[in-house]
């Protein structure tokens, strides 16, 4: 029995070594045990390669700013492992996790479930509890066969599609399509983000054979950027101009189905949709959702950007998001995941031109830097700096006041870097 929160929080760490399993039976399991919580939900279920979260995180700000009790379910943290289930913008209560965690023990040791797999079963218990007016539930790597498919959700939402977790989703986009339009259920509407026409294709086709509406948010709702600013972007939708406080222009595709997906609630609620509560929800964003970490400026002199784009495409829109900033010259603090199409990275990478610090998060998965480093092709503009901590103090010390310093690469290099910083 665990008394203390650390040693359950250590505990649930450990069930890692399980590794991902990308079916469902153990969580069926897990959630039959339980008394099937999932059931008693008014789920909005998300995924998508990029976008997920930052789609979650706007629908649960605006909907909070309506009134209503929400419950909100992303992966992964960045410092607090309680960042994942939040409740009206609070973060889990430990003494839930403690007495969830030891109901769940016997199960666990009987089944050996993965850490996502018991996580996702304490976010469904934990909402259900609580009675939340809407569980706003982000999906883990894939769709499918993802834990969080068990849900029969109110609307299900597929943001962008790209490649990752080939070996899971498949080795081209159109298997990976397949797997996220495995979310869509009989008789349950789904909206898109921005997808490439054969992509599109395939969701809308699913769509049909399942007899589930089909939204595609860039048709239903336009965005459009009108002034670009260091901390956000102001766009308007519609006669009437709103402000972003998450910097990128690939956020208005976000933005897009973002909203599509309220008017879809909200008319399910017969409420009207109200532009100065959207404008709020955007306002309050950070402290309603937790949201942070997504190109975001936490320093200045120099300027300290924290960015957790861990594939091709994330990395790929931090070039564009460079184009708010001013900055004399830019250090780079790059560390990722070996299961992650690092190469592909790499080459993003090096398109943006600054000077590359090679490092490893404190995490088994990730990528040794010296292999990162056989692939770099301007070795003159790159070192391998092991220790996270080291790493950052040599870009702080090359850095002007002048300069930027870019960390990006992964949620756990991200979050590593803010606890040094934290400790200053």
């Amino acid at each position: 029995m665990f008394k203390d929160y650390n040693k359950c929080i250590k505990y649930l760490y450990s069930l890692e070594r399980a590794g991902i399993k990308y079916d469902l039976k153990n969580i069926r399991t897990i959630l039959k045990f339980l008394g099937n919580p999932e059931k008693r939900l008014n789920a909005i279920h998300i995924a998508g390669t990029n976008g997920k979260g930052s789609v979650a995180s706007i629908i649960n700000s605006v909907l909070l700013e309506y009134g209503f009790k929400c419950g909100l379910y992303t992966s992964p943290h960045i410092k607090d492992f309680r960042e994942r289930i939040l409740l009206n913008g609070k973060m889990i209560d430990k003494k839930f996790v403690i007495e969830f965690t030891n109901k769940l023990n016997p199960l666990i040791k009987k089944i050996s479930p993965s850490f996502f797999e018991v996580t996702t079963a304490m976010a469904f218990e934990y909402f259900a509890v609580n009675k939340v007016d809407y569980a706003i539930i982000e999906a883990g790597l894939g769709g499918r066969l993802d834990s969080t498919n068990v849900l029969k959700p109110l609307i299900s939402i597929i943001t962008g599609i790209s490649i990752d977790h080939r070996e899971y989703l498949g080795d081209t986009i159109e298997d990976i399509a397949r797997e996220k339009a495995g979310i869509i259920k009989n008789n349950i509407p789904v909206i898109t983000g921005k997808l490439n026409p054969k992509l599109k294709e395939i969701i809308f086709n699913t769509a049909v054979k399942r007899n589930s509406g089909f939204y595609y948010s860039p048709d239903i709702t336009k965005i459009r950027i009108m002034e670009r600013l260091e901390t956000g972007f102001n766009f308007k939708y519609g006669n009437d101009v709103f402000y972003s406080p998450v910097i990128g222009d690939y956020q208005k595709i976000n933005i897009s189905a973002a909203i599509t997906s309220m008017i879809a609630i909200l008319k399910r609620e017969n409420r009207i949709f109200d532009k100065i509560i959207l404008s709020n929800g955007f306002h309050n964003l950070a402290r309603n959702s937790n949201f942070y970490g997504r190109f975001q400026i936490i320093k200045d002199f120099p300027k300290i950007i924290i960015d957790v784009s861990h594939n091709a495409e994330g990395i790929k829109n931090i070039k564009n998001n460079l184009k708010y900033v001013k900055y004399r010259k830019l250090y780079i603090i790059f560390g990722m995941m070996e299961d992650k199409e690092y190469r592909k990275c790499l080459r993003e990478i090096e398109n943006l031109g600054g000077y590359v610090i090679l490092t490893k998060p404190k995490y088994k998965r990730a990528l040794e830097p010296e292999e990162m480093y056989k692939i770099f092709r301007n070795k003159t503009n790159c070192i391998v700096l092991k220790d996270v901590k080291r790493a950052y103090k040599y870009a702080m010390n090359k850095a002007g006041k002048d300069d930027a310093v870019l960390i990006t690469g992964s949620f756990y290099l991200v979050g590593e870097v803010i606890k040094v910083i934290s400790c200053k």
